[in-house]
């Protein structure tokens, strides 16, 4: 093993481009938290590949950078082609990872998860990628009381409460009792809709087993019942014996109530041993039920893919968003990941285990440094964190007025942008504070910009922090890969990186951050056309001001290049400062680059990054 060298595993067979020699190369390597991709190149001409189907199974690249090989996220092939051309015979395979068969997944119907579900973000976004639906056992409660209805036979029979029940799975019926002198006989617990087209009913058993003080006693339904409907809970007692008048003596079973109303739409009922049903809208009765609720049903037609929790922040094993957290059907299980993933200041991406690996972003790295600024390029823009400000909210039909805020302190003093509200459910003040500073780590790490192409000496992974040096200028950038791509082919070994989440627009008369990627190899007899150079000359235009700097990196970079300037018509002014008010500036609107500029050749391999 040596550096540079590269292989393949597909299937378990190795084809690498120092042994086998069977790997021609990797043409493009690229990966984002949402996306991982590649192109792979390999040598048929002994038609190995040609009745040989590799669509659909795994592939793993691995890379020596100097130390060994060290693999990189998992991938799947997804197209095989095999070319003929000028005497060569290859197999191009083109790969995909793990993030974008999840974008691939796409839910079978809607999912509302149920406002009293207390999975957190971290049992949701496991469930989501494992894709098997955890079901939820909860309980409601009503547990003001302080006061006992007494049940005995000839007078009070049947206290309880009618209330709604939203399309839950009931499993069990709990009332707040205790005995007084020694009843005997059965207590049984019921269950009908207040139309009593059907009756669920348990016996608890006997009166003579419960304890003299309060406490909850449980009836487990035997076969549980989904209940979208009013219904009346109750318990009956129709044995035992009243106390005197004075209140003195007696055997009978007591059911704990609230004096005053406690639930809205609620209310206690009783009934005696003649006569109908009582309602009462000023008292609630006591009462518990267990009751299940299905788990996330939507995906269960995907593939399982494991969650591992490298580090966590505050939230993401804390936080239960209830309600808040939805599925449209037809929403793919990428985004809902990444819709979990926003409520924390955690980040994601798969790696060589076929897992995807949540963590805290990383604040340390390897650095990259060039004492002459011979970095294949280098860029850096200075943005500030828009918006700056985040405020959440709990939602006003919660009635409890929780809010928090945070900032991106240095940019909120420069300019202060406050974002929209955002809504959602929080315990607290505090807890509203903690998603607001997690949102505003999620826009500062999206607002880092730099990028830079330099030899595959060290491992990187999407989120790595990188530090990188350039003594030449004296610039210093730091920020966490959010962009990266590698190539091994053709005498290239190399990897661009750039940080910060891609916008897709930018703020009013603020280009939005260009997504710099690779472009198709250039061969040593290329002639370099405007569309190959033109985003790197406008990197230079945008991060200097004085012109004989962004002249003096202009000229450097066309000699580096091989471009010979001679060739540039001498009668229309062919100097550096005419390229510069030419080809950055368009001054010269009349000219057409291609005619003015026929022929830069390039003397030696070379790739530039172009624009999104």
């Amino acid at each position: 093993m040596a550096f540079g060298d590269t292989k393949i595993v597909i299937n378990s067979i190795t084809y690498d481009n120092h042994s086998n020699n069977i790997l021609v190369g990797v043409r493009k390597h690229s990966e984002t938290e949402d996306s991982q991709t590649a192109e792979v190149v390999l040598n048929n001409s002994d038609k190995r590949f040609t009745d040989l189907n590799l669509r659909g199974l795994t592939a793993v690249i691995s890379y020596d950078e100097g130390a060994g090989f060290t693999a990189t996220p998992t991938l799947t092939v997804m197209t095989q082609d095999d070319i003929t051309s000028n005497g060569q015979y290859q197999t191009v395979l083109t790969l995909v990872g793990i993030p974008d068969l999840l974008a691939e997944d796409k839910a079978s119907k809607d999912f509302v998860h149920d406002a009293t579900d207390t999975k957190t973000v971290k049992a949701l976004l496991t469930e989501v990628l494992d894709g098997t639906a955890v079901s939820s056992a909860l309980t409601a409660t009503q547990t003001t009381m302080g006061s006992y209805y007494n049940l005995y036979s000839g007078g009070i029979i049947h206290v309880g409460q009618i209330l709604f029940i939203p399309g839950r799975t009931v499993t069990s019926i709990q009332f707040y009792l205790k005995k007084v002198g020694s009843p005997n006989g059965n207590i049984t617990f019921f269950m009908r809709p207040t139309d009593e087209s059907w009756l669920e009913e348990k016996v608890l058993g006997d009166a003579s087993t419960l304890t003299t003080s309060g406490v909850w006693y449980t009836a487990t339904l035997d076969t549980a019942r989904y209940v979208n409907d009013e219904v009346n809970i109750y318990c009956e007692y129709q044995d035992g014996t009243a106390p005197d008048d004075e209140g003195v003596g007696g055997a009978y079973v007591a059911i704990g109530y609230s004096s005053a109303a406690v639930v809205s739409d609620e209310w206690l009922v009783l009934r005696y041993a003649t006569g109908g049903w009582n309602q009462y809208s000023d008292q609630d009765c006591g009462y518990k039920y267990g009751y299940t609720i299905a788990g996330i049903d939507c995906f269960t037609h995907t593939t399982s893919i494991t969650a591992t929790y490298d580090s966590e922040d505050s939230l993401i094993n804390v936080y239960a968003p209830g309600s808040d957290f939805k599925i449209a059907e037809g929403d793919s299980r990428l985004d809902v990941v990444n819709r979990l993933l926003d409520y924390t200041a955690c980040f994601k991406r798969a790696e060589s285990d076929g897992a995807l690996h949540v963590f805290v972003k990383p604040t340390s790295g390897n650095a990259y440094t060039s004492a002459k600024g011979e970095f294949y390029t280098d860029a850096v823009r200075k943005a500030l964190v828009m918006p700056n400000r985040i405020v959440v909210k709990s939602f006003d039909f919660e009635d409890d007025g929780y809010t928090g805020a945070a900032t991106s302190a240095a940019s909120y003093a420069l300019l202060p942008v406050t974002g929209a509200p955002i809504r959602t459910y929080v315990t607290g003040d505090a807890q509203a504070v903690s998603i607001a500073a997690a949102k505003i780590t999620r826009l500062e790490v999206g607002s880092q910009v730099g990028s830079d192409l330099v030899p595959m000496t060290n491992y990187e992974q999407i989120w790595n922090y990188v530090t990188i040096t350039n003594q030449w200028n004296g610039s210093t950038s730091t920020g966490n890969i959010a962009y990266l791509s590698r190539v091994s082919m053709g005498g290239q070994f190399q990897q661009f990186f750039s940080f910060g989440r891609q916008a897709k627009r930018g703020i009013a008369g603020i280009k939005p951050k260009r997504e710099v990627r690779l472009e198709a190899e250039i061969l040593d007899n290329t002639t370099l056309t405007w569309g190959m150079i033109k985003s790197l000359f406008g990197i230079i235009d945008e991060n200097t001001d004085d012109i004989y700097e962004k002249l003096n990196l202009i000229h450097l970079i066309l000699e580096d290049m091989g471009a010979d300037i001679d060739v540039i018509k001498r009668d229309e002014g062919g100097t550096t400062e005419w390229v510069y008010k030419t080809v950055i500036q368009n001054q010269v609107e009349s000219y057409i680059l291609g005619d003015t500029v026929p022929n830069w050749n390039v003397t030696r391999q070379l790739r530039v990054p172009g624009k999104s």
